[in-house]
């Protein structure tokens, strides 16, 4: 078992789709199932200022302080990594990899329409950042697909966060502890 690759499911999609969201309802599903798992809102770990000219997501702080992370919840007993990040290239997986131990990587990107994406970024980001947000989230919505193809898609649109992430949840192969 201990030679076996790490379950890694990686929820793209582009701002305000969801994946947050729907990280943390595979998170209550595979807990509802037994599933040992750890569940990681990337940006969470990124979360810093100021942040290097060349790495203005803070992307490196991020993987580093996962590296970090998923040795502790190892060692506590996690077996699947569910993590939570836009990816804009095979590069952001690979870098999420290099930080890891061997592990088997499934993205799934999350999709939705422009109004929708206008709707949930205008609920979530009420500051001075809800313009730059609403953009990205087309820009990406336009660009990943192309990018950084996922292994599978889900859409979104008019689901609820408990439907899509049983989508997402059948869609992957957890590792079962003995």
């Amino acid at each position: 078992m201990a030679d076996q690759p790490i379950p890694l499911l990686i929820i793209s999609g582009p701002v305000g789709v969801g994946k947050t969201s729907v990280g943390n309802e595979v998170s209550v599903q595979l807990e509802d199932r037994g599933v040992a798992h750890t569940f990681v809102d990337l940006d969470a770990l990124a979360m810093t200022f100021p942040r290097p000219p060349d790495d203005p997501f803070a992307s490196r702080l991020a993987c580093a302080n996962l590296r970090d992370m998923w040795r502790n919840c190892a060692a506590a007993g996690s077996k699947n990594l569910i993590i939570a990040r836009v990816v804009e290239s095979p590069r952001h997986v690979e870098d999420i990899q290099n930080v890891l131990p061997p592990s088997a990587a499934t993205v799934c990107q999350l999709t939705a329409s422009d109004e929708t994406l206008a709707t949930r970024v205008g609920q979530r980001e009420i500051g001075a950042e809800y313009e730059w947000h609403a953009d990205r989230a087309v820009q990406l919505a336009r660009s990943l697909p192309t990018a950084a193809p996922p292994d599978f898609f889900v859409e979104t649109d008019g689901r609820t966060v408990t439907e899509i992430a049983r989508d997402v949840v059948a869609r992957v192969d957890w590792r079962r502890v003995p």
